[in-house]
């Protein structure tokens, strides 16, 4: 079981750095798999999001892909919003949340397939409204074990007018903030499995920077057209789980 999980964090770590996501979106189904109930999952999910996306700042940060001083705003809100959704994994039952996680990757796959990848307006720069969607999407990741990114990525690119491969980046950097926020409060919970978790991250650290690299040497619409099928990849999974168990 030991070498699964840290080969699941290299996997989860190379699509982290390519997808921008946190990871939770891959490892939460596959941890179901694996024998782990979905709130364990959820808190395995949070150590490896967190390690995984601290990496990922520092790479990005060397690169000058974004300007962290306002990006940050994003991540304020979602540190609210993470610490209500965590709560909320304690009050609510194991099947709400699994649908929770399905409408999820649901309204991320029809926005993200609408979207242009090339922006068509202006990038919006608003300080506020950062916060507000912030804490919006902190709330489902606090409360599903997911980053929030594949929630933030469309946004930015459908209302925000981001550029695709900068979206996907700022949304892995606000999981930094909502995975210290929901490693928090899990963790006053008692939720998480830290053994599993850090050997997940272990793997992950790794992968991370091999998926960076993958993003940044392939076009934007070819990047865009893979993003779209690992989100029906993702949605399949998650469907085939709740049906058949």
């Amino acid at each position: 079981m030991e070498i699964m999980l840290i080969l699941l964090g290299v996997f989860v770590g190379i699509l982290s750095g390519f997808f921008g996501i946190g990871g939770g979106t891959v490892s939460v189904p596959i941890l179901l798999y694996m024998g782990f109930g979905i709130k364990e999952a959820i808190g395995i999910s949070v150590v490896q999001m967190l390690i995984g996306s601290f990496s990922a700042f520092l790479i990005h940060r060397k690169q000058q892909v974004y300007d962290a001083c306002e990006m940050k705003y994003f991540g304020f809100g979602g540190i609210l919003g993470a610490i209500i959704g965590g709560y909320l994994v304690k009050v609510l039952n194991a099947t709400i949340l699994e649908w929770f996680f399905l409408s999820l990757v649901t309204f991320t796959l029809i926005r993200l397939f609408l979207s242009n990848p090339e922006p068509e307006n202006k990038e919006i720069i608003n300080r506020p409204l950062y916060i507000l969607i912030g804490a919006g999407i902190g709330i489902f990741s606090g409360m599903l074990g997911v980053g929030g990114s594949i929630l933030m990525t469309p946004i930015l690119v459908s209302f925000l007018g981001f550029p695709l491969k900068k979206a996907s980046a700022v949304g892995l950097f606000y999981v930094i903030f909502t995975s210290i926020s929901s490693f928090v409060t899990l963790s006053y919970l008692g939720m998480i499995n830290f053994k599993a978790g850090a050997l997940m991250a272990l793997g992950s650290f790794a992968g991370i920077w091999v998926g960076i690299w993958l993003m940044h040497k392939m076009h934007v619409k070819h990047y865009k057209r893979i993003l779209v099928i690992f989100y029906v990849i993702i949605f399949a999974i998650t469907v085939n789980k709740l049906i058949l168990g």
